[in-house]
């Protein structure tokens, strides 16, 4: 069994992949104070939970956001016995031509979502994260990595609201009742949130085929994507987890 670990701001994904197939996924709470002996840990728990013998585990990738976090899950992948360990960084084959102006700062989950989209999506195409930040990889026709654009995600832009305002309460990220006419201020919080982050998807997304010259191919993924995508006009086709799946071909590269 091949492990994908997405290391992200708010959550470390953790998937379990048996040959193409992701079999089971579960998130760790990202906290930059944890030891690679509290990683092994929670990795064992995850092989107990999901009934993994832990021997059958020997290879893993590993992507990181969190540089303060990626030594303590590196050291507990050791710990686990898994010692064939691909860490995304400079220098390892992602299949992705990158034509951005400093691609070593590019993000490791934009790498993975683009390697993604360039073997299995048709192209130009728009990879849409909802995570933690709200994130577009763009891919050209030509399947190259030509630009990004980064954004508070909504939770974040929730949270904002609830700390830096006097009168706005937190609410739960769902859909309002009455639709985009928030009718009391709970329900105008939630359609700010949900028809306003999808409004930007749209727009974002006919300004990019602008950029790009045609239509590209939307892919939505992400903690907050099943919530939004009712609400987005333009057609998109969702993919749980898809950064996993990624990092998971840009190991199989790299064992080629």
């Amino acid at each position: 069994m091949l492990l994908a670990v997405e290391i992200g701001n708010s959550h470390i994904s953790v998937g379990g992949f048996d040959g193409d197939e992701l079999v089971w996924v579960a998130p760790i709470a990202t906290d930059t104070r944890r030891t690679g002996a509290q990683v092994a840990m929670e990795l064992g728990g995850l092989f107990r939970l999901f009934g993994v013998q832990a021997a059958a585990c020997t290879q893993a990738v590993v992507g990181s956001v969190v540089p303060a976090a990626t030594q303590a899950v590196l050291d507990g992948l050791r710990m686990m016995g898994i010692t064939d360990v691909l860490s995304l960084s400079s220098g390892v084959k992602t299949g992705v031509n990158i034509k951005t102006e400093q691609p070593r700062q590019l993000g490791s989950d934009l790498v993975a979502n683009a390697a993604w989209a360039c073997g299995h999506a048709p192209l130009p195409c728009v990879v849409v994260d909802l995570g933690t930040a709200t994130t577009f990889t763009v891919v050209d026709e030509s399947g190259a990595l030509t630009g990004t654009a980064i954004c508070a995600g909504v939770q974040i832009s929730l949270d904002a609201l609830k700390s830096c305002t006097a009168q706005l309460a937190g609410v739960t990220l769902q859909a309002p009742k009455h639709g985009v006419l928030g009718r009391n201020t709970g329900e105008a919080i939630k359609a700010g949130a949900i028809y306003g982050t999808a409004a930007m998807i749209d727009g974002m997304v006919a300004r990019f085929t602008q950029a790009l010259g045609m239509p590209p191919h939307v892919l939505l993924t992400g903690g907050a994507a099943q919530t939004i995508a009712p609400y987005i006009h333009t057609p998109c086709e969702q993919v749980p987890h898809l950064t996993l799946y990624g990092l998971a071909d840009i190991w199989r590269k790299n064992q080629a």
